[in-house]
């Protein structure tokens, strides 16, 4: 799920659909997770990692290489954040899924839970380093027409001070800036 080996921590067999959900002990319904994806996925889960990507697994995303899992600020299970290299305002971060997942769409629901909680704390941390910022963006960009770029899954927090634009109205409305103000 995130990449992990037995190298980097203990390695648990996880039954895809939880037992107690009418899951099976039987070898189709098993598969290998780290210890800490395996206590985070817990019984709410019934995603079937075998055939997914791991970061490694993917060098031509420019998001699935060492550098970019270098350059993480803070990391919460299946997910991490790192600073935009074109911020929109200080303080913009983006949060990825470990795993090669294209889109917010193709995330799992533990990533998607990771991101939201991982959202939460960068957030406060912002806040609290900042006392200009009094708002924030939260988006992600879904396909080439929406204007994503790199083609794998990202969540913008974009940190919103009083002024740092004229009239803000609209928000992410301003994609198609005709539709912005309403």
């Amino acid at each position: 799920m995130c990449g992990a080996t037995k190298e980097d921590r203990p390695l648990d067999v996880d039954h895809i659909i939880p037992r107690n959900r009418g899951g099976k002990n039987e070898l189709a319904n098993l598969q290998v997770l780290c210890s800490k994806c395996n206590r985070s996925k817990r019984d709410k889960d019934d995603t079937d990692f075998r055939g997914m990507v791991a970061i490694e697994n993917k060098p031509d995303c420019l998001f699935c290489c060492n550098e970019v899992h270098a350059r993480a600020v803070e990391e919460n299970g299946s997910v991490f954040a790192i600073e935009d290299r074109y911020p929109v305002t200080p303080g913009h971060v983006l949060v990825l899924p470990k795993r090669h997942a294209t889109d917010v769409f193709s995330m799992t629901t533990t990533e998607r839970t990771h991101a939201d909680e991982l959202i939460r704390v960068l957030r406060q941390r912002i806040i609290s380093e900042d006392k200009r910022v009094l708002g924030f963006n939260v988006g992600h960009n879904c396909g080439e027409s929406a204007g994503q770029t790199v083609m794998h899954a990202h969540i913008h927090l974009i940190p919103r001070r009083q002024g740092d634009m004229e009239n803000p109205r609209g928000g992410v409305r301003g994609v198609i800036p005709e539709k912005r103000i309403y």
